[in-house]
Formats: structure tokens, C-alpha cells, sequence
């Protein structure tokens, strides 16, 4: 075997010569994608696979403590197979429901959850909307529970 600028060669037992190009492997554009493809991957699976975000979830636990209203947006379903102790369930696209449990105060500290973050993102949007500051996105239950501090 040899390597040179035109690619791999091969000696085969009756001398016969196989070359292998590797010119066509090292264009920059390709392996630009080759590099965003992986990025993409390791970015997305972790939101795909569900949990949430450890750092995010780690923020929420001091608010949890100093009595912030805890709003788990699943389904019921969801939350009946398991969710924090001190959590309300009011679904993610039921606003009213949600401006209610809030109450009037628009400045009322509230963490909310889901499985990933992403229906508390969409509750959270519409909430902002309408005026509420004080609102923060959790994440996902996995990473709440990772994260729980020992009390």
C-alpha cells in the first residue's frame, strides 16, 4: 500500500495496481458539511431525546425554593405518571387557565416545565405577550430531577 497525492494504491498478489482518489474527500466544502451535519446532531438529540436542560433546570431550583409557583404544562397523563411535588398541571396552550393560576400580579415569580422545554417556550411566549415578566422556562422534568438539590 502506498499513499500519494493521488490517492491510495494497492498492490494486488499478480502485481495488478488498484488506485483509490482521495482528492474527491478533501474539498473544504465538504467536509464543512460533514462538520455541521455532526454539530447539528449532537445539538438536536438531547432536545429530541426529551429531559430538558440540566443548566437551565439548575437555575430554577433557588426560585422553586424561595416559593416560586410551579406550573408543569404536560398532559394529565404526563403528570399523573410522575411530576414535582409542589407542581400545578395546567396544559400548555390552555392561556386562561395558566393567567388564572398566575393570578394578577404580572411580577409573580413562576417556573414552568414540560418533558423538553418546548411547550413551556410556546406557553411562555404567549404569557410575555401579555404582559407577565417574571416567567422562566425549566426545561424538562428529567433535568429538574437530575438536578434537585439535597435538602
Amino acid at each position: 500500500m502506498q499513499i500519494s497525492t493521488y490517492g491510495v494504491e494497492y498492490s494486488h498478489r499478480n502485481n495488478k495496481k488498484t488506485t483509490f482518489p482521495m482528492s474527491k474527500y478533501r474539498k473544504p466544502t465538504q467536509m464543512m458539511y460533514a462538520f455541521m451535519v455532526v454539530l447539528t446532531v449532537l445539538l438536536i438529540t438531547p432536545v429530541l431525546a426529551g429531559g430538558g436542560d440540566p443548566e437551565a433546570a439548575r437555575k430554577a431550583w433557588p426560585m422553586i425554593q424561595s416559593g416560586a409557583l410551579l406550573v408543569d404544562v404536560r398532559s394529565e397523563k404526563e403528570f399523573s405518571e410522575g411530576h414535582l411535588d409542589s407542581a400545578i398541571n395546567i396544559e400548555w396552550d390552555k392561556t386562561d387557565d395558566l393567567i388564572a393560576a398566575i393570578g394578577t400580579d404580572k411580577q409573580r415569580q413562576v417556573v414552568f416545565y414540560c418533558r423538553s422545554g418546548n411547550r413551556v417556550g410556546k406557553s411562555i411566549k404567549v404569557l410575555e405577550a401579555r404582559g407577565y415578566t417574571n416567567i422562566f422556562n425549566a426545561t424538562g422534568l428529567e433535568a429538574l430531577l437530575a438536578t434537585r438539590p439535597a435538602n
